[in-house]
């Protein structure tokens, strides 16, 4: 799961795409697979993880790329699972989506009037209540998390922690809960305002969340491998990675919920992207604007966006676990999306994730503008 983000990422991804495109500035346009590949044996040249898998969709053309071998001699394909972390905001933002649609939720409205008693004083401040715009945006005033802090990963208890967490503990700490700043008024990145999300979309849809998700969206879309796992899946099913240094992480999606607990393959979410690509009324909901800095850069819903000119933006989103990392990035109007993913998670490897997409997107508008039929 994304914990690096924080007020300053629109600013550390205008330089970073800035770089990117400084970087790709000469290059033969006719090799768009090897000069991909190039740009992914650099990257793990200089890490620790061992796989890289990306899926590149443009219109009705998909290109997937598998490099490197996992620990057990085997090398990843379509299928292999791998966590996807934060990714799975988006898809809690498209649920939320469908909800405005289907009547059941309103973004400006006092979340309160979801949780059905009044038990919840403390989530307002200064007059202010707390929306599902709010908590999309990562702007409620409630903190990262309540299972875990800060020193509880330091400290290495941090899967012990989540793993004891319940749905009746999250509920007793959010009446306790103290708003950190007044609702709508600061960022604060928030997995705690996520699963809230998550539970209100069970009450105001009678539903398991687990449940929205697969009839809203991977139904739908032909997902067959991006599931909530929990603790029910066999050894060596879904990819461990490492940390920075090289030690083997344990999986933690299984204990996180709409702020991260999906895993998923290429496959799969190459289906995600052609669907993120569609018509359907849900998914251009959850790609408006819910707010815009002065900057070009924004968020919609659980998507962070940048308007690279006047008439066209992108979205984008990282995920990461205590193994992995991964990256997905639409383009809406260009009709093309990019996911890469690989087995390790250190301080940075988002960012050269990023960086790597940056500099794919930029191989394929050039090769798209020379090849034939094209």
């Amino acid at each position: 799961m994304n914990r690096t983000m924080n007020q300053f990422k629109s600013i550390l991804f205008l330089l970073t795409s800035m770089i990117a495109l400084a970087s790709c500035t000469s290059f033969d346009a006719t090799k768009f697979e090897s000069n991909t590949k190039s740009a992914i044996i650099d990257f793990l040249n200089e890490n620790i993880g061992q796989v890289v898998s990306i899926s590149i969709v443009v219109e009705e053309d998909i290109y997937q790329y598998h490099l490197g071998t996992l620990s057990n001699g085997d090398s990843p394909n379509n299928q292999t699972i791998y966590e996807i972390g934060s990714i799975t905001k988006t898809y809690t933002g498209l649920v939320v989506a469908k909800a405005i649609l289907d009547g059941k939720v309103e973004l400006d409205k006092d979340i309160r009037h979801y949780l059905k008693n009044n038990e919840y004083e403390n989530l307002e401040l200064s007059n202010q209540y707390i929306t599902l715009r709010h908590l999309i945006t990562h702007t409620s005033g409630l903190p990262e998390d309540f299972a875990y802090s800060p020193e509880d990963i330091a400290q290495g208890n941090y899967i012990e922690k989540i793993a004891k967490y319940s749905r009746d503990n999250y509920f007793d700490d959010l009446r306790k809960v103290k708003l950190n700043s007044i609702p709508g008024e600061e960022y604060q990145y928030s997995n705690a305002g996520t699963n809230l999300v998550a539970y209100i979309l069970e009450s105001v849809y009678e539903k398991p969340f687990e449940l929205l998700v697969s009839e809203i969206i991977t139904t739908k879309s032909g997902e067959k491998l991006t599931k909530f796992r929990g603790t029910t899946y066999e050894p060596g099913e879904i990819t461990q990675g490492t940390d920075g240094y090289g030690k083997q992480m344990p999986l933690a999606s299984a204990y996180w919920y709409a702020d991260g607990g999906l895993t998923s393959s290429v496959e799969s979410v190459t289906r995600y992207i052609q669907y993120q690509l569609s018509l359907e009324p849900e998914v251009a909901i959850s790609h408006q604007l819910l707010n815009e800095s002065w900057t070009g850069h924004g968020t919609a819903f659980y998507w962070n966006t940048y308007k690279y000119d006047s008439n066209e933006q992108m979205l984008y989103q990282g995920g990461g676990s205590m193994g992995t990392s991964c990256w997905l990035t639409i383009y809406p109007k260009k009709n093309m999306g990019i996911f890469i993913v690989t087995n390790v998670a250190s301080r940075n490897t988002q960012e050269e994730l990023e960086a790597i997409s940056n500099k794919v997107i930029d191989y394929l508008i050039a090769y798209k503008a020379i090849k034939p039929g094209s």
